[in-house]
């Protein structure tokens, strides 16, 4: 199609220059790279000069990711581009680049109503041609049919040769040998080492029925994970489900798993096969009969079935099609101070609780948990104070707004010059982890601290890729970001009105409010239990997405301050009222009658001893810090177990108090 008809002649809107959007994706794919990126906006580019000769402003979103995720922030930025009346075009090399389905004809549409001619080059489409709602749609199942056929085709593929040859072999696991280029289950073999380490687990497996044991033996004698695993001991659920694998009574599977699609978001997630795997018999690769492993996986199964989280009242799981890593307020978000470790729910077997996840581990000694609804509620009440302070920066924050309008492309300049460096610091990291991969051949290294380095690292690469693509929004559209710190506080006080602390949306609200949360433990200076402390990073521009590109207005609505994760002792929580009714002469009996709660003469006598303990300390304060487990509280014994190893998540430095 030439998109050039005299006839149509292209007039800039702003009278000035032809504004001219470009999106461009890649699905990140092994054999793609970064240049298709640019090959993809150097042809909108040629297309743009070959129908004006004026003077052209070119915005681009070049992204990575799949063509179906309707969830992809720059979708959400493409739309915001047609309904800002500001561009003349909008230039794609074909619209699955956009998003790969009818979405991408809905932004047509948008796109047509706001003014603004969208061009897809290799689709034929010119929304100023009258057919161009047929071609858009015909283009969009074209796009999804040819998705869906080589999906089909590589999925039969593959189960064919596995029903027929034993091909398309995965990862080998413990036990067994793979031998370079074997491509069948023919071409494995067993490792006749490990035969006795695998019939001793099955024996300590049938007496306990606990996997925890099995791991322990294996640990002990020797038997390492499978080559592929990322942790280099085993642990409980590594154990099961290798003793689950039927591999090990010679009959590998293929199709126990299968992908769905959630439409709502265009993700698909693995997911069960309810037609159940396809198995193959190999029987050179058994190690065990089923006669000896069923009967101990059908008594494990019958043993922990009402550990199995309950369905709600119409039999769905109450975390159907939630993404694990998606929580409640704190879970994978709170910081344990001593190791670094994330904390998660149901610590020490407690619902509502939360836990290191290093300690879980045997990696830290800070076992100590804390309640996660009552945590959420006293933040959302550190929060709501905050807000009531707002009023006393108002002239600071209008005076940084004004900076930030008027400052123009100096204020993305720096904040470039600072993702740069950044970047540069994350690629120094990135050759330094290769290199001692490169090495891990001839010296032993801990391959899972590697593992674990790398994820930290793409974290981080996730983070700058977002901090980027946040500048280069603002780059291209007008600012949005509130006027004042009584907007600002209308806006968050709508967003905490319409969650609910038990609800993911308020985790995720939280999470962006307060960034940081490291726990650590206090106790009062007369003995007694530990008391979970958390130092917050208030952040209240967290939820205001334009205020991310710069610091100086997040540095000046942060702020830092421990929260209390534990209601007081009683004698700390009567201490300043049975100080003061001492000083009258009261005896210890007639204190306690008179206040609330009805506390004994043993807690006020208790009180007081705390409060002549601080006196002679020098103290206004009657918690102390807990670097290391104390000696005197017997509770406290994880540290003491045979499995414990304390161990800093790499990269982590612990922050001042």
């Amino acid at each position: 199609m030439n998109f050039y008809n005299p006839e149509n002649e292209i007039v800039p809107r702003n009278g000035n220059s032809l504004v001219v959007g470009i999106p461009g994706r890649i699905s990140g794919c092994e054999n793609q790279n970064e240049i298709s990126l640019e090959d993809q906006v150097d042809h909108a580019k040629d297309v743009a000069y070959e129908m004006y000769d004026g003077e052209i402003e070119f915005r681009t979103i070049t992204t990575t990711g799949k063509g179906e995720r309707l969830d992809r922030p720059e979708l959400q930025e493409i739309e915001k581009w047609l309904r800002s009346r500001e561009f003349d075009l909008l230039i794609v090399e074909d619209l699955g680049r956009i998003v790969r389905g009818l979405e991408a004809h809905r932004l047509c549409g948008i796109a047509v109503d706001h003014g603004t001619r969208v061009l897809s080059v290799n689709d034929d489409i010119d929304t100023n041609q009258p057919d161009w709602e047929v071609r858009s749609v015909d283009a969009c199942k074209e796009h999804m049919k040819h998705n869906e056929h080589t999906s089909r085709r590589i999925k039969f593929k593959k189960m064919n040769r596995f029903k027929k040859y034993g091909a398309a072999t995965p990862c080998p696991i413990a036990g067994y040998i793979k031998p370079v280029g074997a491509k069948t289950f023919s071409d494995w073999s067993k490792d006749s080492g490990a035969t006795h380490y695998i019939k001793g687990g099955l024996q300590v497996l049938r007496r306990t029925l606990n996997g925890a044991a099995v791991a322990d033996y294996f640990n002990d004698v020797g038997f390492l994970p499978g080559p592929y695993c990322r942790k280099q001991k085993w642990d409980g659920t590594m154990v099961l489900s290798y003793f689950r694998n039927p591999i090990l009574k010679g009959l590998p599977q293929r199709g126990k798993k299968h992908t769905t699609k959630l439409h709502e978001f265009g993700k698909r997630t693995s997911v069960v096969n309810p037609k159940g795997p396809t198995f193959r018999e190999e029987p050179h690769l058994a190690f065990l009969s089923p006669d000896e492993i069923d009967p101990v996986l059908e008594a494990i199964a019958e043993k922990n079935a009402h550990f199995r989280r309950k369905k709600n009242q119409n039999g769905v799981d109450s975390r159907y099609q939630i993404p694990r890593k998606r929580t409640r307020a704190f879970g994978q978000h709170a910081t344990c101070y001593y190791c670094g470790g994330h904390y998660v729910w149901g610590g020490n077997g407690i619902t509502d609780n939360l836990m290191c996840s290093n300690s879980r581990e045997w990696r830290c000694w800070n076992s100590v948990g804390f309640n996660g609804p009552k945590a959420a509620q006293k933040l959302l009440e550190v929060i709501l104070e905050s807000l009531s302070s707002l009023e006393e920066i108002d002239a600071q924050f209008q005076e940084i707004i004004r900076q930030i309008q008027s400052g123009g492309p100096e204020n993305f300049l720096a904040r470039e010059n600072e993702l740069n460096k950044v970047e540069e610091e994350i690629e120094r990291e990135s050759q330094h982890i290769k290199k001692l991969i490169r090495e891990s051949a001839d010296v032993k290294v801990d391959t899972s601290l590697l593992y674990e380095m790398m994820s930290e690292l793409s974290e981080r690469k996730k983070k700058l890729s977002q901090d980027r693509l946040a500048l280069v929004h603002a780059q291209s559209r007008q600012l949005d970001l509130p006027e004042s710190v009584l907007k600002l506080k209308e806006i968050l006080l709508h967003h905490l009105d319409d969650v609910d602390i038990y609800s993911h949306e308020f985790g995720d609200l939280i999470r962006e409010l307060v960034p940081e949360i490291y726990v650590y433990q206090v106790r009062l200076i007369d003995g007694g239990h530990l008391l979970p402390r958390a130092k917050i990073r208030l952040n209240l521009a967290g939820s205001i997405s334009d205020a991310t590109t710069f610091p100086k207005l997040q540095q000046l609505l942060s702020r830092e301050m421990p929260l209390d994760l534990f209601e007081p002792p009683q004698r700390e929580l009567i201490r300043p009222e049975v100080v003061r009714l001492a000083t009258t002469g009261l005896e210890q009996r007639e204190i306690a009658r008179q206040l609330e709660g009805n506390p004994t003469q043993t807690a006020v006598w208790k009180s007081l001893q705390l409060h002549q303990k601080m006196l002679e300390q020098g103290l206004t304060n009657p918690y102390t810090l807990l670097d290391e487990p104390p000696d005197d509280y017997k509770k406290l014994r994880r540290h003491k177990n045979p499995k414990y190893s304390f161990q800093i998540k790499e990269g982590y430095q612990r922050p001042s108090l």
